[in-house]
């Protein structure tokens, strides 16, 4: 615990250091997911605004979707790597599970190989029941399913459950998909 608040100070640290001297680079650390992103200081006012635009979209859109991941999320389902079922489940596995289940589509358990089955389109254009993207396209790492108002529900990492997590500036969905 000492570590991560360390990196949480130390990159707090440098980037207050680097917006002060002018840098154009902000680094963003998430330690529950193990990764690092860089934002430009405009990037990072941007993820801020469709932070904002996000929490203020209207709930409405593919209500079976989002009821099954709801519902999935109060079921304390742990992080597995590599799980698809409710004895435990990693972000790709949950996301297979609630399409297979509600929708009866196969997205395949990988993200990349989910990307293949959404019309892409930007973070701020996510409506309910769309899946969001960490990473590049063709090299995403993290996905989710956007439940509204700026939350979505995803299996985070080990040692969590699958639960409803709020969007924010510090660790911003790349894109997002409408499922095709």
């Amino acid at each position: 615990m000492i570590k991560t608040n360390f990196k949480h100070a130390l990159m707090l640290a440098v980037g207050v250091a680097g917006l002060a001297l002018g840098s154009t680079t902000v680094v963003s650390a998430n330690a529950n997911d193990g990764g690092n992103q860089q934002y430009s200081a405009t990037q990072t006012a941007e993820n801020s605004q469709t932070v904002k635009t996000m929490e203020t979209t209207d709930t409405t859109g593919n209500a079976a979707v989002v009821s099954e991941a709801l519902t999935l999320a109060k079921k304390h389902i742990p992080y597995v790597w590599g799980g698809e079922s409710q004895r435990g489940m990693d972000c790709s596995g949950l996301t297979e599970w609630v399409y297979a289940h509600v929708a009866g589509k196969s997205l395949g358990h990988n993200t990349v190989i989910q990307e293949g089955h959404v019309a892409k389109q930007t973070v701020a254009q996510a409506q309910p029941g769309d899946l969001l993207f960490w990473g590049a396209q063709g090299s995403s790492y993290h996905v989710g399913i956007y439940i509204g108002n700026g939350k979505y529900v995803a299996a985070p990492a080990p040692g969590q459950y699958v639960s409803v997590q709020s969007i924010s500036s510090s660790f911003m969905p790349s894109f997002s998909g409408h499922v095709v």
